[in-house]
């Protein structure tokens, strides 16, 4: 269970660093990759202290006094489901493109939140066919909620998440995010795959001229 998650971040980890020694090796810019692997790096050490225990776990563990936790800015959804898609688009070579219209904060685990969208990414990268996935983020300010909707074009026999760790994730998340999730056929054939988020209150959608492409 456990495994899946690890393999998936490592296949980007791995495929990050063949591509920064094919770049070394023809001479050309290695920063962008040097920065993808190192977000790599970054998200897997947050998975691993989000599964395994706080870091203040550690510190106890060591018998040193526990650190206050450090505060956590609520995570934005669209920048959360373009790094998400990075990962499973580097992971799987796969074709990713992320609609993202708003910019919009939840009250949620920055890292719980990027694990429930990757999941529901990496599902439809794998079982969706070879049109690729579509991503898109909408934020309804009247009705308080920002959506998530991953698009496939696959038989639609999976169910959102995946199996195993992935489904747990996802329904964890959701849980104590107070969010729900939904799935419809897509015209044309495949799956929609919905993840709904309050939005946090204070916190107004701000439109972006934003398109991206993974």
């Amino acid at each position: 269970m456990l495994a899946h998650e690890l393999r998936r971040r490592m296949a980007a980890v791995r495929v990050a660093g063949e591509a920064i020694a094919m770049l070394r090796d023809q001479g050309l810019d290695l920063m962008p990759m040097l920065d993808l692997l190192l977000a790599e790096v970054a998200d897997l050490d947050e998975l691993a202290v989000e599964v395994l225990g706080d870091r203040r776990d550690r510190r106890a563990e060591a018998g040193s006094e526990p650190a206050p936790a450090p505060a956590t800015a609520p995570p934005d959804v669209a920048v959360t489901v373009q790094a998400a898609a990075r990962t499973v688009a580097v992971a799987r070579g796969a074709t990713v493109r992320v609609q993202a219209g708003v910019q919009a904060e939840v009250e949620a685990s920055p890292t719980m939140l990027r694990q429930a969208i990757e999941n529901l990414i990496d599902n439809a990268a794998a079982h969706g066919g070879p049109d690729g996935v579509e991503v898109d983020v909408r934020a309804d300010p009247a009705a308080g909620q920002v959506e998530v909707v991953v698009a496939d074009r696959g038989d639609g026999g999976d169910v959102p998440g995946g199996h195993g760790i992935g489904l747990f994730v996802v329904r964890r998340f959701l849980d104590e995010a107070g969010g729900r999730s939904w799935v419809a056929q897509r015209e044309g054939g495949g799956t929609l795959v919905g993840l709904r988020l309050p939005l946090r209150p204070d916190a107004e959608p701000d439109r972006l001229d934003i398109a991206v492409s993974t």
